[in-house]
């Protein structure tokens, strides 16, 4: 195994056709890029990437902003549990992306080193393969996971999140329609809701605290929104349906938790 690291590159870094003779690990922790080859990947943080040797292909890293990634070289003698021949990419979530900052943080020369990289992979040939979105979407997505990652959950509309994803409302409306079947806004106001179900079923929060937390508003507006939604009044609300039933906001609640 080769040292751990983190590369910087800046705004479009390309990074020429290459066959590498091992495997390596690579993980975005900010900007956009692209694995050119035979079926070009799109990639953005939260996506753990795996580049067999063998595999001619290029990286195009983020046109308009400064692209950081972590990176690991290795082979197969390396670890235990045989390796796919094929690119594979993983959701970067805990402890995936825990180990892979450890693994920085040891180098290769630590006697824990080999023992982390081989858990890591052993979890990323078992854990599901990324949803596959646009990359405005994905960029919309990750916006939003930073954003709401605590309560209260902050305002946040589509013309932000439009901005975030680097395209316009139009369009990132467009794209929603398209992939979750939903415009922008109502995925926005599900989402909200998505949160409010449990607040509203498994604590004693009052629906004034509930719309608060979830970003509404007032609780005039929550209840008119959510009464439209659910046809019951959030105080009578017990679980009877949620909008995860949806299959467009399931995936979507998914690429944000």
């Amino acid at each position: 195994m080769h040292r751990p690291s983190t590369a910087v590159y800046p705004p479009g870094a390309h990074l020429p056709e290459r066959v590498i003779d091992d495997h390596e690990l690579v993980w975005l922790l900010h900007g956009q890029a692209t694995l050119v080859c035979s079926s070009p990947v799109a990639l953005s943080p939260g996506q753990l990437l795996l580049i067999p040797p063998g595999l001619p292909h290029a990286i195009d890293w983020d046109p308009r902003r400064t692209a950081r990634h972590g990176y690991v070289h290795f082979r197969q003698s390396d670890v235990g549990t045989p390796l796919p021949s094929d690119v594979l990419v993983v959701p970067l979530v805990d402890p995936l992306a825990s180990l892979c900052a450890y693994l920085v943080r040891l180098g290769s020369t630590e006697p824990t080193a080999a023992a982390t990289l081989d858990f890591l992979v052993r979890l990323m040939l078992t854990a599901p393969a990324v949803d596959s979105v646009p990359p405005p979407v994905t960029a919309a997505a990750d916006h939003l996971r930073r954003s709401w990652s605590r309560l209260p959950m902050t305002r946040i509309g589509v013309a932000s999140l439009a901005a975030a994803a680097h395209v316009s409302r139009g369009y990132l409306n467009r794209l929603f329609r398209a992939t979750f079947d939903l415009s922008a806004a109502e995925a926005l106001e599900c989402l909200r809701f998505a949160r409010a179900e449990p607040l509203l079923t498994r604590t004693d929060l009052s629906v004034e605290a509930v719309a608060v937390q979830c970003g509404f508003a007032d609780l005039s507006h929550f209840s008119h929104r959510f009464t439209a939604r659910y046809g019951v009044a959030p105080s009578r609300y017990a679980g009877q349906t949620s909008v995860l039933d949806h299959p467009g906001v399931d995936r979507l609640y998914r690429l944000v938790t």
